[in-house]
């Protein structure tokens, strides 16, 4: 079997020659992203690996080279065109990987909120080694606190875990309640309980039409005053404006995200930075003392990217063997 692999970063490349020689591949690596213009480097390919966008343009491209599959490096699907890749007859598979990246990465996340951590470093980087006026620089402790999931698959399942060791309460929200969560003592609740209720509340949940921009001016006038939020997961699921607005306000104490609305703006397939920046609110966004925005590197750890590869390629293997794998959505 042939394949192409685009966006193939130099920490991946130990990780395609153990699964391309393990899986029988005639594996080619290609650095940049693909696109129209160079979709006829895929002539002759069975199928390709990749993490960039597949618009109808270039699937139709694929399709007049011969490419039968596409399988992402990714967990999120939404930068596919399904409905042009079923008609042009290319079968698309998305990767799982270990869900521990993120979940300690969100955790991570919640404790440099809680201790105000941003704000500390800063002003130890001026040599202003004091409390702070009126203790500006103390923070909360998480057994104090209760922490607020909506989303409970599996990354959200992996930050309840890592959570019940801080002593914390724990509330949350999914439309399919795990039983599982439930024996380990978390409550599940409506979502203007959990605003209610929560001193955090971290999202962990899909993008959908429903979830678009679930915190807004109205979710956050339901939260209590000084919450914190964290994001790690979709960047539109949050009206970022209206987050500026909170934290501007001082409703929202603090907030930590690793992905933003608009990031492609800001952050290249390659993750370099977009040198023609126009999201003027992810500027503002990170100009506060009391916010962590961070570009979309929670996922980034040995064992994820292990993951993703073997994912990606034995999908590929699977589809030429002529397995059936169903496109399986992972919170």
């Amino acid at each position: 079997m042939k394949v192409m692999a685009f966006n193939a970063r130099p920490d991946e490349r130990a990780f395609f020659d153990h699964f391309g020689q393990s899986l029988n591949m005639d594996l080619e690596l290609q650095p940049g992203t693909l696109t129209v213009d160079n979709a006829g480097l895929t002539r002759g390919f069975d199928g390709i690996s990749c993490t960039c966008n597949l618009p109808a343009p270039v699937l139709e491209k694929l399709a007049e080279n011969g490419v039968r599959y596409a399988a992402l490096r990714t967990i999120g699907y939404d930068n596919v065109d399904l409905e042009a890749a079923k008609r042009l007859g290319i079968r698309v598979s998305h990767a799982g990987y270990s869900p521990y990246s993120v979940a300690n990465y969100t955790v991570m996340l919640m404790l440099m909120c809680i201790r105000k951590a941003v704000y500390i470093m800063f002003r130890s980087h001026t040599a202003d080694n004091s409390l702070g006026a009126a203790g500006s620089a103390r923070g909360m402790e998480m057994q104090n606190l209760t922490v607020g999931v909506i989303g409970t698959g599996r990354i959200g399942k992996a930050v309840i875990q890592n959570l019940s060791g801080f002593g914390c309460h724990i509330v949350a929200h999914d439309p399919y309640p795990s039983e599982e969560m439930k024996k380990m003592g978390v409550e599940y609740v409506s979502l203007d309980s959990l605003y209610a209720q929560s001193d955090i509340v971290t999202l962990h949940t899909f993008l959908n039409d429903e979830t678009f921009h679930m915190i807004n001016a109205e979710s956050i006038k339901k939260m209590k005053p000084g919450v914190v939020i964290i994001n790690c997961a979709r960047g539109a699921l949050i009206d970022t404006r209206a987050l500026i607005e909170g934290i501007e306000s001082g409703r929202i104490g603090s907030v930590g995200v690793d992905c933003f609305e608009g990031e492609d703006d800001v952050i290249r397939v390659d993750h370099s930075y977009n040198s023609h920046v126009t999201n003027h609110d992810y500027i503002i966004l990170k100009s506060f003392q009391n916010t962590i925005v961070t570009p979309h590197v929670a996922f980034f750890t040995d064992q994820a990217v292990f993951d993703m590869v073997q994912c990606s390629l034995e999908s590929l293997h699977q589809f030429d063997a002529g397995e059936n794998v169903p496109l399986e959505v992972h919170a």
